[in-house]
């Protein structure tokens, strides 16, 4: 029976470092464009019963107008309507633009990379308890 959860929990975080992998293979392979969006508004949602929002940027790239999602959400609308933010997107997919935080996802990486070391070692038994 404990086999099937540390399967379980294996699967799930390979299904997840492959869904993060899969967006940021592209940002990898191409070369970072660098442009400044502004804050047009929020987006909001609950989470544990309270709200959080997530900035909206808009910026304007060859002609064309863009508008993103910031990634992180935040219990305060942060920053303020209006401000000039720095964001980098891989070259050709404005739509993947967002602020750089590199430090961020490379520990997300490497938490969910650790987890895998960690039930791989259990369904091994290299680990006891």
């Amino acid at each position: 029976m404990v086999l099937y959860f540390l399967i379980a929990g294996q699967a799930l975080c390979l299904f997840s470092l492959w869904v993060l992998a899969r967006r940021d293979i592209v940002r990898l392979t191409r070369p970072a464009v660098r442009v400044d969006g502004v804050v047009t508004g929020y987006r909001s949602t609950w989470d544990e019963g309270a709200r959080s929002y997530a900035p909206v940027y808009h910026f304007t790239i060859e002609g064309a107008e863009h508008e993103v999602v910031e990634a992180v959400y935040s219990g305060v609308q942060k920053p303020p309507l209006g401000t000039v933010v720095a964001l980098r997107y891989p070259a050709g997919r404005p739509d993947l633009a967002q602020v750089p935080r590199p430090l961020m996802w490379l520990a997300v990486y490497a938490v969910l990379a650790g987890l895998e070391v960690v039930l791989l070692a259990k369904m091994m038994g290299w680990l006891r308890g």
